[in-house]
């Protein structure tokens, strides 16, 4: 029609050609209307399972009287504390969690199991008291219990490793001490406390955990590691992660400012064990909950990492999973764990010596530790 109107005088040829354009310019607006249309459709189901999330009551909550729960209170005796009735999923998302603040803690108490290894004059452990009494857990809907009856004590300063064979409970009894999950009978008591009656910012400044798997935010390196102590300064998250050997950091393109991605992703599985193990080391709880921390680790790190986690735990109670004899040596004492229930305590050349499931598991995880 263009070319028609031209051959008629009735359009210039500029004229011919500033339409065209015009027309060009406007093809790509009207195509994205559609995709943002489309997209909008997809944001919006997106944002109201969001806000189904958002808007649940959550399950696991502190006291009302904050005023009132204080480690170290009188809270009488585990049996006569009653169980409050579990219902619905675990536990919110930590990202909802509120920040980690300091509390005042217990003077310490003498380990009768404390090695000389993990004695340190300069650094006496500060509270940390912690007693599994007859502790329960099952999944809601589960005909069978995960843990049955688990009593346990650990004292100030005491390293304990928790072995056992896959299945057999040992990341649910570390949940429940970090009220991830809460216990569906029995106590878990923190220097003399109910740790249900601690509000979840004290009990998580106190409590301190390292999982297998870790989660790491799209924020920094620094950030990311003083997740549970933001006031520490540059030389304490350097020391943190000379602990963890994790000074890889500082050969990232901006060091402790570069932005690690979303979980991590920008990292091996091993960085990201050694990142959430500097963030545990930096919080300085009573209590340190390691959940194989070091199963990602080549033989060489792991060796560096074990030496040094001897010094940090020497101010920390800890109970650490382990898979590995080198991290069985870090404990004072080894408790075995089989289908939810303690079935042997004492020391790794002890249970050697008494525990035949026991020597299975360690000469187990040996074989695949050679075959590495």
């Amino acid at each position: 029609l263009g070319a028609i109107a031209v051959s008629q005088n009735a359009l210039t040829v500029g004229g011919l050609v500033a339409f065209i354009a015009l027309v060009l310019q406007l093809v790509w607006p009207i195509e994205a209307t559609g995709y943002i249309l489309a997209l909008g459709q997809e944001a919006a189901t997106a944002a109201q399972r969001v806000y189904e999330i958002l808007d649940t009551p959550p399950t696991i909550s502190g006291p009302a009287d904050t005023q009132t729960a204080v480690p170290g209170s009188a809270v009488g005796s585990p049996a006569e504390r009653p169980i409050p009735p579990r219902a619905g999923a675990s536990a919110v998302p930590s990202a909802r969690r509120v920040p980690m603040v300091p509390v005042p803690r217990l003077p310490a108490q003498p380990a009768p199991h404390q090695s000389p290894a993990h004695q340190s004059p300069d650094a006496a452990p500060a509270g940390g008291r912690l007693v599994l009494d007859h502790v329960g857990f099952a999944y809601p809907g589960s005909d069978r219990p995960v843990l049955r009856d688990v009593c346990l004590e650990l004292t100030p300063g005491e390293t304990v490793a928790l072995v056992g064979a896959t299945g057999s409970g040992k990341t649910t009894l570390l949940s429940l001490i970090a009220r991830l999950e809460d216990a569906t009978s029995g106590t878990i008591v923190l220097d003399g406390t109910d740790i249900r009656d601690l509000p979840l910012t004290v009990l998580r400044s106190l409590v301190a955990c390292a999982f297998e798997d870790p989660t790491l935010f799209s924020v920094s390196a620094r950030e990311n590691v003083a997740l549970g102590n933001p006031q520490a300064s540059d030389s304490a998250v350097r020391a943190a992660l000379a602990a963890a050997q994790a000074q890889f950091v500082e050969d990232l393109p901006w060091g402790l400012d570069t932005r690690i991605g979303e979980q991590g992703m920008s990292l091996s599985g091993g960085q990201r064990q050694r990142i959430a193990l500097a963030r545990a080391i930096l919080a300085s709880p009573s209590v340190l909950l390691l959940d194989d921390p070091l199963s990602a680790l080549d033989v060489h790190t792991e060796a560096k990492v074990t030496q040094a986690l001897g010094q940090v735990l020497s101010t920390s109670t800890a109970l650490i999973v382990a898979h590995r004899p080198s991290t069985v040596a870090l404990a004072d004492r080894v408790v075995v764990l089989a289908d939810g229930e303690i079935r042997a305590s004492g020391t790794h050349h002890e249970l050697l010596a008494s525990d035949a499931q026991y020597q299975h598991l360690m000469s187990s995880d040996a074989d695949t530790g050679a075959r590495r």
